[in-house]
Order: C-alpha cells, then structure tokens, then sequence
C-alpha cells in the first residue's frame, strides 16, 4: 500500500490505545505510512488519560490505575513517533498556513486538530503524491471537511471502524474473528462512556438541581434533562450542541462541564437524521462479518 497514507486524528488513537490489550492493533499499525499532526498529538495527551477517571469500574482501583497509565505511556510513545512537526511545516509552507486553510474552507471553530490535519493531509498529498485516509470519529469535522478532501483530490476521511477493516484487509494473520472482537471492544468504549455520563448527570441532577437551582439556571436544568434523554434514546443527533452550549455557560455551573468534558468523544459521534452514528456502523459491521460480506483479496479470489 505504498500509495496510500494515514492521517490519525486523536478520537481515533484514543479509541486504539484503550481497545488494544496485547498490542495486537500496534503491531499491525507499524507497517503503515502513519502520521500524526503535532497540534492532535497534544490533543492526545490531553485527553487519552481521562478514561482512567470516569468511574468505570475497570478503573475503580489504585493499583490498576497506575498500570493502566503506564501501558498507555507507553503506547503515546509510539505514536509520538508518528508526529509530525508543525514548526517545519510552517517554515516550508508560511507561518500563515493554517489560517489560510482555516479561510479557504470557511471553518470557524478555533484552531484545532482536525484543521490542522486536514491540511497537513493537503501538503502530504502534493508532496508525496499519495492518497490520504484521514481518520476521525469527529462527526462534525468530517462533514464540514469531506468536501475539500474529495474537491482537492486529497483522499478520503473516514472514521475508526474504517481503520479496522483497512488493518485487517491489508493483514493476512488478522482475520474476522480478531476483527469482530476488537470491534465489539470498541463499541464497548463507546456504551460504557454513554452509561457513565448519563449516570453522573442523573446524579448531578438528582442532588443538586433542587428548586433554587432552577429558579436561577432554568435554561440549565432543562439543557441537562434534555442531554440524558437523549443518551438514554441513543439519540446523538446534534449532541455537539449540548458540549457547546455547557462550554459557553461553565461560569454559571462549572460543575457540569467538568463532568461533560471527561466525555468528549461521546459528544463527536453526533450524527445528523440521515447516517447511522458510530455505534450502529460497528453493528453494522459486525453483522456483516457474520454474513460473510467482508472480504480479503484473497477471499475474492478463491471465491
């Protein structure tokens, strides 16, 4: 696959670092042509260590904690090998770079990640003449940004269970068992961080939001209740929403935020009416391997 590059976004490599056990998937990753933007690779540090404190049970003991916390050192480290550097960048390209992307697509958000990446894929794409896959499970970012992957020619943007299936058909030792597994540790991932959250809002609200609370943050406590309705309904349509309108208000109730923002990756898998969320994919897919409608070159073949 020489003509083919990765692009990792941070969700993704959240997911892959808490699914993989036995470093099965980093194994198979090592032979790809990999890269990691700088700006998401802080976005990884930040970020990949808050599992640990979700109260996931998996987590709910000291000693188990720090182990966890010193496997996922070590799998940073290995992607920090994939990072690239954003001073080179700018220094070849103009230190105006990712505000001139930032312009040319319209993208109003702050400078971040995705931003980062998607142009760091169009300077991948003409200077090494290859395809991009960018991976994200950022729902958002990847509406906003597929067409300027597709009208650019730079590739395509797909999301972590494409990586999966991308890893397994290019491996002849991964096969759909293994595939199937580790998919279903993913939507694992997933279900238990909806759990988790709508149990700490249910309790947030159960606690503290009494009938002083609504009188003065009225607009709150109906944001918080409509939030878990729709965790409870797997309903992740516009759920980014909700991150945006709490982030914008945590002076008036910080508290709900900090519980919030220990979740981010459950807020991008918002979807719109007309595509399945990530977890319904995975289903998807894992039905599919159970019919048999996955398939290697070789399978084709033989077939």
């Amino acid at each position: 696959m020489g003509n083919v590059c990765c692009l990792l976004d941070a969700c993704t490599v959240i997911n892959l670092i808490h699914i993989d056990d036995d470093d099965f998937l980093l194994k198979k990753i090592k032979r790809l042509d990999l890269h990691i933007n700088e700006t998401v690779f802080d976005e990884i540090r930040s970020n990949v260590y808050d599992r640990l404190s979700n109260n996931d049970s998996k987590y709910n003991n000291e000693e188990k904690v720090i182990l966890f916390k010193k496997e996922i050192d070590r799998k940073v480290s290995f992607f920090r090998g994939k990072k690239s550097d954003n001073a080179e960048l700018l220094k070849d390209l103009g230190s105006s770079y990712f505000n001139d992307i930032k312009e040319i697509t319209g993208y109003t958000k702050k400078t971040n990640g995705e931003l980062c990446s998607t142009a760091y894929a169009l300077y991948l794409s003409r200077f090494n003449e290859k395809k991009i896959f960018f991976y994200t499970d950022d729902f958002p970012a990847k509406e906003f940004f597929s067409d300027f992957f597709e009208f650019q020619q730079i590739g395509q943007i797909k999301d972590t269970v494409d990586f999966l299936i991308f890893l397994y058909w290019i491996d002849e030792d991964f096969n759909t068992v293994q595939l199937d597994r580790i998919l279903s540790d993913l939507y694992s991932q997933y279900a238990v961080e909806v759990t988790i959250l709508k149990g700490r809002l249910n309790a947030f609200y159960r606690e503290k939001v009494n009938g002083v609370f609504v009188k003065s943050q009225k607009d709150i406590a109906s944001m918080i209740r409509d939030l878990v309705s729709q965790l409870e309904n797997l309903d992740f349509r516009k759920l980014m929403c909700y991150w945006i309108y709490f982030e914008s208000n945590k002076s008036r109730c910080k508290e709900v935020f900090d519980i919030i923002k220990q979740f981010h990756s459950v807020f991008e898998i918002e979807t719109d009416t007309t595509s399945d969320t990530l977890l319904k994919k995975i289903q998807r897919t894992r039905s599919l391997i159970k019919k048999k409608k996955i398939y290697k070159w070789g399978d084709l073949i033989l077939n």
